[in-house]
């Protein structure tokens, strides 16, 4: 066996380098399950995805005679989210601010009543 072809490269080619330490960068972002489970935190994200995946397959499907796109589907489920974590207002202003066309008022209209139905 080759083991020479895995130090092929120069240590200088390597982004993290040498000492680099993937368990001590990452510590803060890592998410300790068994104190969730403990304290009856959610640990799965399934029964979200699945209830997602069923709007969505119902719509996608061929028998279906009006389809969504998939970038319409992920664009309405991106907005469905936010709606829900309450920071569609939020993310709008922030997207307004990068973007130099103004929200047409019907569109604004619509996504304040949207934000109220959902709170």
């Amino acid at each position: 066996m080759r083991v020479d072809l895995l130090h092929q490269h120069s240590s200088k080619s390597d982004p993290m380098g040498k000492d680099f330490d993937y368990a001590e960068a990452f510590k803060s972002s890592t998410i300790n399950f068994g104190k969730r489970y403990r304290t009856g935190g959610p640990i799965s994200t399934a029964m979200a995805e699945s209830a997602v995946n069923q709007v969505l397959n119902h719509r996608m499907c061929k028998r279906q005679q009006m389809r969504w796109t998939p970038r319409g589907a992920h664009l309405l489920a991106q907005v469905r989210c936010a709606v829900i974590n309450g920071d569609l207002t939020a993310k709008l202003r922030e997207r307004k601010a990068q973007s130099a066309e103004p929200i047409p008022e019907n569109v604004a209209r619509f996504l304040e009543q949207l934000q109220r139905v959902a709170a």
